[in-house]
């Protein structure tokens, strides 16, 4: 039996539950200064919302850490994150629109 279906049994879960178990990321020191709350929020319901997973969640932080000075707002992130071609639809950005 695999350990995440032992989990499952043992907390009385449906086995598609612990499939893909929710992970919850904290701030550390050198990063809870620099985002906003507005965009550490929106990294976070992003993430909760399955429209990017755990690694994109790190690499979104990364990039936003190395790549913005200073304070990082939800308008620094969003258009960071439209650099790298991520559109909140879930689209890649570079998907063409036929009229």
């Amino acid at each position: 039996m695999r350990p995440n279906i032992l989990l499952a049994a043992s907390l009385d879960l449906p086995p598609q539950q612990t499939e893909h178990p929710m992970t919850f990321r904290v701030l550390g020191p050198h990063e809870r200064g620099r985002f906003a709350p507005e965009a550490w929020g929106h990294l976070i319901s992003l993430s909760g919302s399955g429209l990017i997973n755990p690694a994109e969640l790190e690499h979104l932080i990364e990039r936003a850490l190395s790549q913005i000075d200073g304070r990082i707002v939800l308008d620094d992130l969003r258009a960071l994150m439209e650099g790298v071609g991520f559109m909140e639809d879930g689209l890649a950005g570079d998907n063409v629109t036929v009229h």
